[in-house]
């Protein structure tokens, strides 16, 4: 998500309010016309404002944007991370194997556990899993299951600071086929379960999250697409 100038988060805050707001308006912070015509203008540069009639209004990405602005502050306030973790599952030999990545950027550098992505906008669950699963390791799957959601806060031991916030779809993928892959993320491999229990450097909640794969049920998740005449 783009950074925008104070000026500029202040201006999107009075057109939540305000909208078909006129220049002068606008400027109170009493700025100098051409310095308040900058900040404006890159607005408007940026679709996140629309003048009309010598009137300025939010546009659809503008209000989408400003929508997430914590009104008090004039800033953009800090949500959660929304991703999915994919427990590939197959069977070989009767024996059966989980696709493992071990991480190979920060943070945690070197840890192993299940894959992960974030969901994009706009994109569905399932569709994030099958995006992620390819892009990460190469492989494709026509069977996926929601198993779970659960949320993480992670908070260091030494310091008591919180440093992430993250909601996971769990997804198992089962019998994922072609040729497995490495990315610059991470290095793929598939162990028994018996490995995936004596793994070392495991992330802090793969058990349970492994746990929450062998659910029998699928979990219900409405997700539906509207198409409305305003916003």
């Amino acid at each position: 998500m783009k950074d925008l100038h104070k000026i500029q988060m202040l201006i999107l805050r009075e057109l939540l309010f305000k909208p078909n707001s006129t220049f002068t308006k606008l400027n109170i912070q009493g700025l100098t016309s051409d310095h308040f015509s900058y900040h404006i203008n890159t607005l408007i540069k940026d679709e996140y404002v629309e003048k009309k009639n010598g009137k300025y209004s939010l546009t659809p990405k503008g209000k989408e944007y400003a929508n997430q602005m914590d009104t008090d502050e004039a800033l953009i306030e800090k949500q959660p991370k929304i991703a999915v973790i994919i427990v590939g599952i197959k069977e070989e030999n009767g024996i059966k194997k989980l696709l493992i990545q071990e991480r190979t950027k920060e943070p945690y550098y070197g840890y192993r556990g299940f894959i992960t992505g974030k969901v994009r906008f706009g994109e569905k669950v399932l569709e994030t899993a099958r995006r992620e699963l390819l892009e990460e390791t190469g492989l494709i799957c026509d069977e996926l299951h929601l198993k779970n959601i659960v949320h993480n806060l992670v908070v260091l031991e030494e310091s008591g600071d919180l440093v992430e916030d993250k909601m996971f779809y769990i997804v198992t993928a089962i019998n994922p086929k072609g040729k497995l892959i490495n990315t610059r993320n991470g290095k793929n491999y598939w162990i028994t379960e018996k490995e995936f229990f004596e793994l070392d450097k495991k992330y802090y909640d793969e058990d349970n999250v492994y746990r929450y794969s062998l659910e029998k049920k699928d979990m219900d998740l409405d997700e539906q697409v509207f198409f409305i005449k305003e916003f």
